[in-house]
């Protein structure tokens, strides 16, 4: 079958409904809800002979041309079955989605990829961002792939270590006295003072659906479909993105049905897991946290109020639900994963398989049921934390 070379497809808002021409640049409708690409899925298709993930899942990605797609070294990770980890927590069929085999050794990748594809299909040249390390490192890693980008990365000087890339002409590193909401805060303004486009983070679509594609993969490789889902969260995105993903492969026969979904934050940052614990739909102001400190820094995110919601949503939609785990018990997963698989992680995949350990134990998970993990990134020069 000849691959699609263009295609349409829609903006509509999760909230409210309301349908408009694709745009990078609008990530949020006027009423303030989601804006979620939404692809003829009657007509996609995946092309099972590409090798490059941004090929074979192009009708399921916001690009209208094949052309404009992006491939940096990312994608194509296995998914192990962990006969030998599985045993040690009773689980039979347990799957582990290596995405320490990106470039940058981050799922990461596969967001920048898709993000700068996006941007320089909609003709923009210049952009600013915020992360705790991983993005940035991958930002900076793909815009060698790309002709003439420049971007601005804001941090906190907490993370400016867990910035790891080679300089390059087109990345200029911002540092500010502050965690990683106010280095986003501070990033927003000097986008609207230099008239630049801030790129949203979890609110641009394009960072959904390039972490999308790990679930994807990892749907086709699984030689039963998943019963139950595990990731660690700070905002969610790649959770999102998973569960938009098996909704669209659900509509095309792809999936059975939906997997449950569990999202698992370190204890010593846990807005999300402690708001669902208290039965509550919104981040409240004491599960704020300022300055958040824990081993897993990836997920350092001490307020999540702008994603929360959709993350409770889609876990009591699927009968999932969130997992809070201690640094034991990540320090435990992550020396479990090295000697029963070989897997060197960082400790925000580690609490991954932490949470997976937890619910194991609490007789939460059949035995025979899939589980599917993300392990989204690995130890990078030494550091534990990836």
């Amino acid at each position: 079958m000849t691959p699609t070379t263009h295609k349409d497809f829609r903006a509509v808002c999760v909230r409210c409904g309301a349908s408009r021409p694709y745009a990078a640049v609008d990530p949020r409708c006027s009423c303030g809800g989601l804006l979620d690409p939404v692809y003829d899925l009657t007509a996609a298709r995946v092309r099972e002979d590409e090798g490059v993930p941004s090929a074979r899942y192009f009708d399921l990605l916001p690009l209208h041309r094949a052309e404009s797609a992006l491939h940096i070294g990312d994608g194509n990770t296995p998914c192990v079955h962990a006969r030998t980890l599985g045993s040690r927590l009773g689980l039979d069929h347990l799957y582990l989605k290596d995405e320490t085999r990106n470039a940058t050794r981050t799922t990461k990748d596969r967001m920048a990829a898709c993000v700068l594809a996006v941007l320089q299909e909609q003709g923009v040249s210049e952009f600013v961002a915020s992360s705790t390390g991983n993005s940035s490192t991958s930002f900076a890693w793909g815009l060698r792939f790309t002709d003439a980008m420049k971007v601005h990365l804001f941090t906190g000087r907490d993370f400016v270590d867990r910035h790891q890339y080679t300089h390059h002409p087109g990345v200029e590193l911002h540092v500010v006295d502050d965690d990683f909401v106010g280095a986003a805060s501070a990033g927003r303004a000097f986008a609207a003072d230099q008239e630049l486009l801030f790129e949203g983070g979890f609110f641009n679509s394009a960072r959904r659906e390039g972490l999308k594609l790990a679930y994807l993969e990892a749907y086709d490789q699984m030689p039963s479909p998943p019963a139950v889902v595990f990731q660690a969260v700070s905002s969610g995105m790649g959770v999102y993105g998973a569960h938009k993903g098996a909704q669209e492969y659900l509509a095309m026969g792809r999936l059975p049905a939906l997997p449950r979904f569990v999202c698992v934050q370190q204890l010593s940052c846990a807005p999300m897991w402690q708001a669902d614990r208290e039965g509550s739909d919104r981040i409240q102001p004491h599960h704020i946290l300022r300055r958040p400190q824990g081993l897993a820094k990836a997920i350092l995110r001490g307020d999540p109020s702008n994603t929360y919601p959709f993350m409770r949503a889609i876990t009591t939609g699927t009968g999932g639900g969130f997992a809070g785990v201690d640094d034991d018990e990540m320090v435990r997963a992550r020396r479990w994963l090295a000697e029963d698989e070989g897997i060197h992680v960082c400790f925000a995949a580690a609490a991954a398989l932490a949470g997976v350990a937890q619910l194991a134990a609490r007789g939460e998970i059949g035995r025979d049921e899939p589980v599917l993990v993300n392990l989204t990134g690995g130890e990078r020069d030494g550091q534990a934390d990836g």
